[in-house]
């Protein structure tokens, strides 16, 4: 709750001036990489004022409350519009053990812009989401269902964990799409291996017309559940094949007056095959 507390607090000075806030919700610090932590969280706009371009200031506390690190990211979307949100991570360079606390606030730097977006028509569809061990992958496609080119689409995939805390987030970028164009997305992002991803959300948006146009409200496919690619094993038969030929002949000599000669003894021919079937079991991952 503390921690909840201040990442509120620090949201809300930076828009003081506003006649709302923006405060920061569903926060989370986790350890994603399995050497560094992330925080990551959802901005939720309620100052009255529509926001294009934005940053936000990320800053990691130890366990003395003692600033050790900052640094600024982009939104994942291009907007955040009165009464909408919208969702950052970042990732500490420092060691686990010396990050206990994240805040976060939206930045008023010289990238800052306010302003509307533009109507879109986008449909998100093919949706696939898997993971193995710590490696999330997040696959599915986009299509431009306006009349209007929807330049630099950009996709923004929100990972939840079941309290609908924020864990992690990821970006990818596309080509233009004309009108009915489709476009296929993936993102592969590092989450714990401990089944803490629960769902993802999907967001997309981009510009409209042009690479100087206003950005469009995004889309989304919200709530995807997150399927996990197990490990499984694969029975192999193994034939083994043997042959054995025994035998033995002796020839016996017999003096008299009439030379003969007497063949004594026995010839064992045996000759046996034998095929053994074994399973060895070996590992193998179920294709996701």
């Amino acid at each position: 709750m503390k921690k909840l507390i201040a990442a509120a607090v620090f949201g809300i000075a930076g828009l003081a001036a506003f006649a709302g806030t923006c405060t920061i919700t569903h926060i989370s610090l986790v350890n994603t990489d399995g050497t560094h932590k992330t925080f990551a969280g959802q901005l939720d706009n309620t100052s009255g004022v529509n926001i294009l371009q934005h940053n936000f200031l990320i800053a990691f506390l130890d366990s003395g409350n003692n600033v050790v690190e900052t640094t600024t990211v982009p939104g994942c979307l291009r907007s955040v519009q009165d009464g909408k949100s919208d969702f950052f991570s970042a990732t500490s360079t420092l060691a686990a053990a010396q990050t206990s606390v994240g805040l976060a606030r939206i930045t008023f730097d010289s990238n800052f812009k306010v302003g509307t977006v533009a109507a879109s028509d986008i449909s998100i569809s093919n949706i696939s989401v898997q993971r193995t061990g710590t490696s999330l992958v997040v696959k599915g496609k986009i299509k431009n269902n306006a009349s209007t080119t929807l330049v630099a689409p950009g996709v923004c995939v929100v990972v939840r964990d079941s309290s609908n805390a924020v864990l992690i987030t990821g970006t990818d970028s596309l080509a233009d799409a004309a009108q009915n164009a489709t476009q296929n997305f993936s993102v592969t992002i590092k989450v714990p291996a401990d089944g803490t991803a629960n769902s993802v959300d999907i967001w997309v948006d981009g510009l409209a017309g042009s690479a100087s146009g206003a950005p469009v409200a995004p889309q989304s496919a919200p709530s995807n559940s997150v399927g996990v690619c197990t490990a499984t094993t694969t029975a192999i038969a193994t034939n083994t094949a043997t042959a054995t030929t025994t035998g033995t002949a002796t020839a016996t000599v017999t003096a008299t007056a009439t030379p003969t000669v007497t063949a004594t003894g026995t010839t064992t021919p045996a000759a046996t095959s034998t095929n053994t079937s074994t399973n060895t079991p070996v590992p193998s991952s179920t294709p996701c």
